[in-house]
């Protein structure tokens, strides 16, 4: 069993990129999109918007289940992201930034922290979802994310693809 890493603290980051081969608006497009999450997320189970810039994510992990508010703070061309709230504060802010490659899209998920990571938090962390290094454990899960939205882009553009050349609409 690995030791307990260090704690996350506030202004902590953690990042993946992979090259998605569809225009960058494609790939904004799904990542855009948080209903979407449960498709790739590792822990997200559901999400429901509840006005137009919040939506509520349902999680599970191991033996933990939580959910938690969110909040977008950008809708841009190259970038969509959002906060987290957990426990009354600002816990950590998710980016998707795309960038356009010669190969398509670099597509770049980060988690950044917006406060140290609470005890509490940790001791769930550990006790109920098994996570002994939620830095390393984040690094795991944003790959497994990047990667299965590139198969949900490309799967998509494959299908457009086959789609328009059978004369199908």
């Amino acid at each position: 069993m690995s030791p307990v890493s260090r704690p996350l603290r506030r202004d902590d980051a953690v990042e993946a990129s992979v090259v998605v081969r569809a225009a960058p608006a494609a790939v904004r497009a799904v990542v855009a999109d948080p209903l979407r999450f449960p498709e790739w997320s590792p822990e997200c189970v559901r999400v429901t918007w509840l006005d137009a810039h919040r939506f509520r994510g349902w999680n599970r992990r191991g033996l933990g289940v939580w959910c938690t508010t969110a909040r977008v703070v950008a809708r841009e061309p190259d970038e969509f992201a959002f906060v987290v709230r957990l426990l009354g504060r600002d816990f950590t802010r998710w980016s998707y930034r795309t960038q356009p490659h010669p190969d398509g899209t670099l597509l770049t998920e980060e988690v950044r922290m917006c406060l140290d990571l609470p005890v509490p938090v940790r001791a769930f962390e550990v006790a109920l979802m098994g996570v002994r290094d939620r830095r390393a454990d984040l690094q795991r899960n944003l790959e497994q994310c990047l990667r299965r939205i590139r198969d949900v882009v490309e799967g998509s553009q494959a299908s457009a693809s086959t789609a328009a050349s059978s004369g199908e609409s």
